[in-house]
């Protein structure tokens, strides 16, 4: 194997602990990550798929409707959707008795090493139980529906039956959104909101703060104590962030030990004063896992619309990470408030922090 593809094992390792597959790939359809919960639902070994073209394996995602839309990934736009209705098999996957997987897929764009071009991440959830418990309610609301003769019995079992559809497809939705570990807000969903939030903060002319977190030195946290301490971490992070903020805040996991925030209707002085309450928190707080007792410090970037008067959602999210990079480059473990003036950023692209 490539020096190019050990190196993407080791970025890539710890997504091997997640419940759900997770591939990547390069611009050219090459494989180079595949996780270990893919080798067991297709028996595909990484050995054997690493550096080759996905194509060769799998291809109909040669595809226009696959494509077109992975394009657009590789060129850095926002997340895409492969959902369990329309693209139900994006990776087919065989479960015991040789029925497929109905599948969930969000695809996003992660920097490549270069840092000129995109890969595309793959994150696959197996919803083949709700999608069949769901498809099963539908069915039975029809049949409802046809028994006319029993009106009163079928519109009782129509209500129940709908009531239950709906619960299925909120839990769906819930799920599409949330982090599996940490229980916040995922990457994808936290985009969405941020446009939203910043077109309402511009038609309303109130201000919206952007907070980004970043763990300092947490790969030695995975490296001297191993994935499980890092996952328990990450949740009690997560747990610590929960209880600084307000209900009308959003928090996300940005990425794997990054978060992110939006304050809306809260000015910089307010944004600021959040910020360092959670630093100060995490700091503060004792991680314990088998009797380890760790100390966990972030580092964090922040940004305002009124003040640093940013021309996009975008833009706005740019200004806190480059002020997160400033805080890492200048000693870590402390908050720093972008210097952009009229949206124009004095930094350089960001680098990569540990």
């Amino acid at each position: 194997m490539s020096r190019e593809f050990e190196k993407a094992t080791e970025r890539f390792v710890l997504l091997d602990h997640a419940p759900i597959g997770q591939l990547v790939l390069r611009q050219d359809y090459v494989v180079l990550f595949w996780n270990k919960c893919l080798e067991a639902w297709t028996g595909i070994d990484r050995s054997r798929i690493v550096g080759t073209d996905i194509r060769e394996f799998f291809p109909h995602l040669g595809a226009a409707k696959y494509v077109d839309r992975i394009a657009g990934i590789f060129a850095g736009g926002p997340p895409t959707i492969f959902s369990s209705q329309l693209h139900r098999y994006v990776i087919p996957a065989l479960l015991p008795g040789a029925k497929h997987r109905s599948q969930y897929t969000v695809v996003t764009s992660i920097p490549s090493e270069c840092k000129e071009a995109c890969y595309a991440l793959f994150a696959i959830q197996d919803v083949t139980s709700l999608t069949e418990a769901i498809e099963n309610h539908r069915a039975a609301l029809k049949r409802a529906m046809e028994e006319m003769e029993e009106r009163k019995r079928a519109q009782a079992e129509l209500e129940t039956f709908s009531e239950e559809l709906k619960r299925l497809n909120r839990a769906l939705e819930e799920r599409s959104i949330r982090d599996g570990l940490t229980g916040l807000y995922n990457h994808r969903h936290f985009y969405e909101v941020l446009n939203r939030d910043f077109q309402l903060a511009l038609r309303n002319d109130t201000d919206l703060a952007c907070i980004l977190l970043d763990l300092d030195h947490f790969k030695e946290v995975n490296d001297t104590h191993g994935h499980p301490c890092g996952d328990a971490v990450l949740r009690e992070v997560a747990a610590v962030i929960r209880r600084k903020v307000r209900k009308t805040d959003v928090v996300a996991r940005y990425g794997g030990e990054e978060f992110a925030l939006l304050l809306p209707n809260t000015d910089l002085s307010g944004a600021r004063r959040m910020a360092e309450n959670i630093r100060l928190g995490l700091q503060q707080h004792q991680f314990r896992h088998q009797g380890t007792v760790l100390q966990i410090t972030a580092s964090v970037g922040l940004a305002s619309r009124r003040v640093h008067q940013p021309a996009t959602p975008q833009d706005l999210l740019t200004l806190a990470d480059t002020a997160l990079y400033d805080a890492k480059s200048s000693g870590r473990n402390r908050l720093r408030i972008s210097c952009a003036v009229n949206g124009e950023i004095p930094f350089a692209q960001r680098g990569t922090t540990g």
